[in-house]
């Protein structure tokens, strides 16, 4: 049976492929392979949470621990279901952006004394009484700046940039946003970060004055969409885009089974 527990990434995949939800969230499928643009970004995430662990520890951390520390989650999370489609991109060419990715947000934010709270922080709660909903949100950092003051930081590996308008968009943000404004007793002020690591660029919304109410009908009306979609899997169609280049659902999809997929095994 389907979960009745929704995040950004379920909603997001709805709305892109109607099958491929099928397979992840009502059939519990698991997928044939993973993309090293997902891989390289998990690698990222966890390497910056590792450093700012250890810096609210105290600890001084030099760009070479950084590295070092990048190296040994890249091997040991390494498995044989990598797969590339970038025609002329190597795994060493994936590996190397990673650096790259660090070196810039080493060089901009060193030392690091930003007053983080906590990193990969898992907030859960009920999206409305009457509906029941439960929504869970994982924001990668979020600090306290002082007494209902708080940002919500979340790190970009892809290419793509967000503007400030299309970032006041943003429903990822947003959901975290009403996140906080749920379970904390004082949001007077909430910032808004995003930090594009490939450009070594961030875009900041300060003070964001967004509507939890609006958010909620939003988010309540989405959902009542997808369980009522949900109640008629058969109607669950594939949606192609060259987003199925970087799926691996393909054995079980209807527009892609027979068909060989573009992409190949990293080594």
């Amino acid at each position: 049976m389907p979960s009745d527990r929704f995040s950004f990434s379920r909603l997001q995949l709805f709305d892109q492929c109607l099958a491929k939800y099928r397979f992840i969230y009502l059939d519990g499928r698991p997928a044939g392979g993973e993309s090293i643009e997902s891989y390289l970004g998990g690698r990222l995430h966890e390497a910056l949470e590792w450093l700012y662990r250890e810096r609210r520890t105290g600890r001084n951390i030099l760009f070479d621990d950084l590295l070092k520390q990048y190296r040994s989650l890249w091997k040991e999370a390494w498995h044989g279901f990598v797969h590339i489609v970038q025609t002329g991109w190597q795994t060493d060419d994936y590996y190397q952006l990673g650096q790259r990715c660090l070196a810039g947000f080493y060089r901009r934010y060193a030392p690091f004394d930003e007053p983080v709270e906590g990193t990969e922080r898992i907030i859960s709660f009920t999206l409305d009484q009457d509906e029941g909903h439960l929504i869970t949100a994982i924001l990668d950092r979020l600090d306290q700046h002082g007494p209902g003051w708080w940002s919500i930081h979340d790190y970009k590996s892809g290419r793509k940039m967000l503007t400030p308008a299309q970032a006041g968009k943003d429903l990822q943000m947003k959901v975290y946003y009403l996140a906080l404004v749920k379970t904390l007793e004082n949001t007077e002020r909430v910032d808004v970060v995003w930090h594009f690591l490939r450009h070594s660029q961030e875009v900041v919304l300060e003070n964001v004055v967004w509507s939890p109410q609006r958010i909620t009908t939003m988010l309540s009306k989405r959902i009542d969409k997808i369980k009522e979609r949900e109640a008629q899997p058969q109607t669950l169609r594939p949606r192609e885009s060259l987003l199925c280049n970087w799926c691996y659902y393909w054995d079980v999809c209807s527009a892609k089974a027979g068909k060989t997929h573009p992409a190949r095994l990293a080594e």
